[in-house]
């Protein structure tokens, strides 16, 4: 592959971690901080635990989606020698904190939260919702922290 074919290569590999990772904590951003309370505040208190219980697996797999191709996109740069190397190693690892937190969520706290919810154990509720929030605060903040290693180098990039 030529120079100039490599750099544009890795440019749009750049550009699609940057939009998974927007993309994502823009959704996670909107679920938790908007569309789960205004559904609390809106619908009996049941009825949008219900809602949003059926809505946590979609959310999930989607995050799973976009962080899992963030991944992918910063391992391939990571395999280019070369400057941002080291950036792109850690972006992939930040990445990968948010796959397994994610996958965690949806295969163990979710279930177990479904479960105490059906069964009326509130305080088995409480465990697993507190579990849930501390997992999506977590990758929340790598997600941040990913757009914000590749959005400063772009920065650097441009500024040269």
């Amino acid at each position: 592959m030529t120079s100039g074919g490599a750099e544009a290569v890795k440019s749009a590999l750049r550009a699609l971690v940057l939009a998974c990772m927007a993309s994502w904590v823009g959704i996670m951003a909107f679920f938790s901080f908007v569309a789960a309370p205004r559904l609390f505040r809106t619908l009996e208190r049941r009825e949008a635990g219900e809602l949003v219980a059926v809505l946590l697996p979609a959310y999930y797999q989607w995050g799973i989606a976009l962080s899992g191709l963030a991944v992918g996109a910063l391992v391939v740069l990571a395999a280019w020698r070369g400057a941002g190397r080291l950036r792109h190693l850690a972006g992939a690892a930040l990445g990968a904190v948010m796959v397994i937190g994610l996958v965690w969520a949806l295969g163990v706290s979710l279930p177990a939260a479904n479960q105490a919810r059906r069964a009326g154990d509130d305080a088995a509720f409480a465990a697993t919702h507190r579990q849930a929030v501390r997992l999506n605060v977590l990758v929340l903040v790598c997600g941040v922290a990913v757009g914000l290693l590749e959005a400063s180098a772009l920065l650097a990039r441009r500024a040269r």
